[in-house]
């Protein structure tokens, strides 16, 4: 779907006509223009229109995807959309058939990177990954490359967390947790914080971090942000989980098993495959 057609599309959704649509904004003939295709719409004004209407923005960019991202890109996203689908379905045969299709296809080194390290976690190999792997993986956190702030960075430490050592891994958490403390960052940004912080709560959790005597971990650090920073409703799933692993950190594990039998029961039970019992 072209710019054109979207603003039609949303205009037509909201029982606009044209000129109500880009009054005060751009003139009548050549907003009707560049719903037909034959003008172009800078930037400025196509962000004033759909403020001015109220108009989520992630959801009219959504119906470009397929017009203007790159075949590859589109490639690239449905494949992650079914890896996270075989993750939380603990289907390792189709996560094996996804994580070899990025490999064998995709351009990016970091997205090789991440595909490579989930397929070895999942299949208990992570032994058989290389030095030369595990170095090009640690060269992307270097301090120079504003990592905390980089989409497909906090992806990468989110799918390789299993890979670093706990130490290497809290010093990443603690690194993070100040990085975002003191900057103000996006509604899509929190949700990347959000389940890069679901993924290490799980990965200490199966390291037992919580029964080493004396080791300093951000675990409760962590949990604390989770529940913080979830208060609006349609965050609610990751405030749950953040409870649920606190619970079993805690070794409440009746409290554990009845958030899990009623998500269950609320028709979440393969949403929450994954998560640790």
């Amino acid at each position: 779907m072209t710019i054109g057609q979207a603003l039609r599309r949303v205009r037509n959704n909201l029982g606009l006509t044209q000129q109500q649509m880009c009054e005060g904004i751009i003139s009548r003939p050549f907003y009707a223009k560049v719903e037909s295709g034959n003008n172009i719409l800078n930037s400025e004004s196509l962000v004033r229109i759909l403020l001015a209407h109220e108009i989520d923005i992630i959801a009219f960019f959504d119906l470009l995807q397929d017009t203007y991202n790159s075949a590859e890109n589109q490639m690239i996203k449905q494949l992650q959309t079914k890896i996270s689908q075989a993750v939380n379905n603990k289907d390792l045969q189709a996560l094996e058939k996804y994580c070899l299709d990025i490999i064998a296809n995709s351009n990016s080194e970091i997205l090789k990177l991440r595909a490579e390290v989930t397929l070895a976690y999942f299949k208990g190999k992570l032994d058989d990954i290389d030095k030369s792997t595990r170095r090009k993986l640690k060269d992307e956190f270097d301090e120079g490359r504003n990592w905390t702030k980089r989409p497909e960075l906090l992806q990468l430490l989110a799918n390789t967390m299993p890979l670093w050592s706990q130490e290497e891994l809290d010093f990443l958490i603690g690194r993070l947790l100040d990085s975002i403390n003191k900057t103000k960052f996006s509604e899509l940004m929190l949700e990347r914080y959000l389940r890069l912080f679901e993924n290490y709560l799980i990965v200490s959790y199966d390291r037992q971090i919580h029964k080493k005597k004396g080791y300093v971990d951000h675990i409760r650090d962590v949990i604390d942000y989770i529940i913080g920073a979830t208060a609006p409703f349609h965050l609610m799933i990751y405030r749950i989980e953040a409870i649920y692993m606190q619970a079993l950190f805690e070794g409440k594990s009746d409290k554990a098993q009845s958030i899990r039998r009623n998500l269950s029961e609320y028709g979440y039970g393969k949403a929450i495959a994954s998560w640790p019992e």
